[in-house]
């Protein structure tokens, strides 16, 4: 069956919602993604498992979102930001307007760490403003947190190697658009592990500092690219979805219960 929202016609959507599936939103960003990568990673990365997760779990997947939280490269070319304000706003609209129209679940399924914080406060918004007059529920989570364990017991690269244009971005990248990825570029790019990683444990404390610029040889990378392969891509994902398929399909069972 059709999963995509932009390919069905009306009476399609409305058949998806009398089912009582759930919608995912995928929200990715448009940004620099060191000399390696396409500037679209991001919002290819979570529309790509949006897909996978939907025939999991019996889903539809809304267009993706494909400008989100990004000023910490917009000294960088190609990368086009929007606000939070302006991107919560966004985020909420869309998302309402799938309530109003019956979704009983959304799932805002985010792929660009800085947009994650942003979309725990719309789900929270989306509930406090809507729950009077309608019932539903509202997920927020960015793809590889469930996986989070299993991506950082296979990982080559130390703590703080996985980031932005990194290790796990750059292998999903070389796994399923591999004609785009130009590894050899990296060459006399400066980049390393940072004080924080999208997988490994670490303190919850989350602290901001100034920006990268590419005027002081910033290459836009956060993380370690240089251990990619399309192995690990293809590893990475099968992780994700089978972590994300367990995370949704027990919150539809425990949900279903607490309804009866």
């Amino acid at each position: 069956m059709e999963r995509r929202l932009s390919y069905m016609t009306q009476m399609e959507a409305a058949d998806a919602i009398a089912a009582g599936r759930s919608v995912i939103v995928p929200t990715g960003a448009t940004e620099a993604h060191g000399p390696h990568m396409p500037l679209d990673t991001d919002t290819h990365q979570v529309d790509h498992i949006a897909a996978l997760l939907a025939d999991k779990i019996d889903a539809v997947v809304a267009p993706p979102v494909a400008y989100g939280i990004s000023k910490t490269f917009e000294k960088f070319p190609g990368t086009i930001s929007l606000t939070i304000p302006t991107y919560q706003t966004l985020v909420f609209e869309i998302g309402a307007a799938l309530v109003r129209q019956g979704f009983k679940h959304i799932i805002l399924l985010n792929g660009n760490r800085p947009s994650g914080t942003a979309n725990d406060a719309v789900a929270r918004h989306l509930i406090d403003e809507l729950d009077e007059d309608y019932d539903f529920i509202v997920s927020a989570v960015s793809y590889w947190e469930p996986a989070a364990a299993e991506i950082h017991a296979m990982r080559k690269s130390v703590p703080g190697g996985m980031g932005h244009g990194c290790e796990m971005e750059a292998s999903f990248q070389l796994a399923t658009r591999p004609d785009i990825v130009k590894m050899d570029r990296l060459k006399g790019a400066h980049y390393g592990p940072v004080g924080w990683d999208l997988v490994a444990p670490t303190n919850p404390t989350r602290t901001y500092a100034r920006r990268p610029r590419p005027q002081v040889g910033h290459a836009a990378i956060f993380g370690d690219p240089s251990v990619a392969s399309a192995e690990a891509g293809e590893a990475f994902i099968n992780v994700v979805i089978a972590a994300l398929t367990k995370t949704f399909t027990e919150l539809q069972t425990s949900y279903g219960e607490r309804k009866k």
